[in-house]
């Protein structure tokens, strides 16, 4: 909770170190483009120079779903409307930054908005490389999902949702090869580090859920891929756990740095040159307050620890446990473990002890609301409510 963003649409606390500041300290020049969605509401603003964590270079949206019609804030904070796909116009934006600073260190965050919703806001020439009739659903798939924001839906509508969102990962597969071919072409490869990764994924009717929020697989279990010429990184796949908090301390420590401040992240950089070094013994997966379709579908407030193939989650509305699955037998989380033998009940338990160690270290086992008064988010809620037209909390 150090960065008080508990939930979509509330603003981060610019005090906090960023790897923006690392980058600028070493010398580096820091870029941001694509979406932001660190500052509140408005969702259209122009985020202020002291609220944007001390990158230098400045092309954002801060939170825009409109893929077909992008627009950018420059450092000055004049809008931008562009023609064309919106990760094609920003990673126009991201070579033009390479260029211009290629012969000096450099770091860039680049935040395309897909494949989230809308999976059809994507140019036609995608969409034709996907059938929705001849595609496959995860066998966690009902044949209907009562909970999503359009209302209920069936598995064809599932399917051509998948179709879109397909369409969206085919589009940003040729973006990011553009951006590697770019770093190729400047003669950069072996001295950058490039990495691919996403904050969410998609339950795409998983469970019977749309969307995210949510500790399944689909949902939480995202991308992570790291390359480049470095010569100290090693070749393969590696199984080991790390999570997003950690992601961060892990490259900077690749080139030699590190956070001057305490942070949560672990620096877990002997993985990408050690084919012997461990990841985090355990992840502490949470969702402190369930917002928009999320608070919509009736989620509860949940924590949840990853360790080893087990997954054990609990619900803080009602202070129950939810789920405990075993996800090497078990990869679609169809067998819920809790209350099933002797031995996953002790497993429950150990986990439960562990997950609350985790709590205590992060935050508290409350729900939503009592978090939000603990942590005085109570103004920023409410403003984040009343954009939406939603019901604020009493604020007495």
């Amino acid at each position: 909770m150090k960065h008080r963003a508990a939930a979509n649409d509330l603003p981060i606390d610019t005090s906090l170190e960023s790897v923006a500041h690392v980058l600028n300290r070493a010398g580096y020049q820091s870029g941001y483009i694509g979406k932001w969605h660190l500052a509140g509401v408005p969702r259209e603003q122009a985020v202020a120079p002291e609220n944007r964590l001390g990158f230098q270079h400045w092309k954002v949206r801060q939170c825009s779903h409109d893929y077909l019609k992008p627009e950018y804030h420059d450092k000055e904070g004049v809008l931008h409307q562009c023609p064309g796909y919106e990760p094609a116009v920003q990673t126009d934006l991201a070579q033009a930054f390479i260029r211009e600073h290629q012969d000096q260190p450099w770091g860039l965050v680049l935040s395309w908005g897909p494949p989230h919703d809308p999976y059809a806001a994507v140019p036609d020439r995608y969409k034709t490389l996907f059938d929705p009739d001849k595609l496959s659903l995860r066998p966690n798939v009902p044949e209907r999902i009562e909970k999503s924001y359009r209302g209920p839906l069936d598995r064809d509508a599932i399917r051509h949702d998948l179709a879109g969102y397909y369409a969206h990962i085919a589009a940003l597969d040729e973006q990011f090869g553009r951006l590697v071919q770019h770093v190729k072409d400047l003669g950069l490869w072996e001295n950058t580090l490039i990495v691919y990764s996403s904050d969410h994924g998609d339950l795409m009717g998983s469970q019977g859920f749309t969307q995210k929020q949510l500790p399944y697989e689909e949902s939480a279990h995202v991308p992570l891929l790291i390359g480049g010429g470095l010569p100290q990184l090693r070749q393969g796949t590696c199984c080991e756990l790390i999570g997003l908090v950690d992601l961060f301390p892990t490259l900077l420590g690749a080139l030699g740095l590190s956070y001057a401040s305490d942070i949560d992240g672990s620096d877990l950089s002997a993985l990408l040159s050690d084919s012997s070094a461990k990841g985090r013994e355990a992840l502490y997966l949470n969702n402190p307050i369930p917002c928009h379709f999320g608070a919509d579908r009736g989620d509860a407030s949940w924590r949840a620890i990853r360790k080893g193939s087990y997954c054990f989650a609990m619900n803080l509305d009602d202070g129950t446990d939810w789920f405990l699955y075993d996800l090497a037998k078990d990869p679609y989380q169809q067998e819920n473990l809790l209350m099933k033998t002797p031995e996953m009940d002790r497993l429950a338990s150990e986990l439960r002890q562990e997950l609350f160690c985790m709590v205590q270290a992060y935050d508290d086992a409350l729900p939503g609301e009592q978090l939000i008064a603990k942590y005085q988010l109570t103004e920023a809620w409410n403003t984040s409510q009343r954009f939406f037209n939603l019901p604020a909390l009493n604020e007495s």
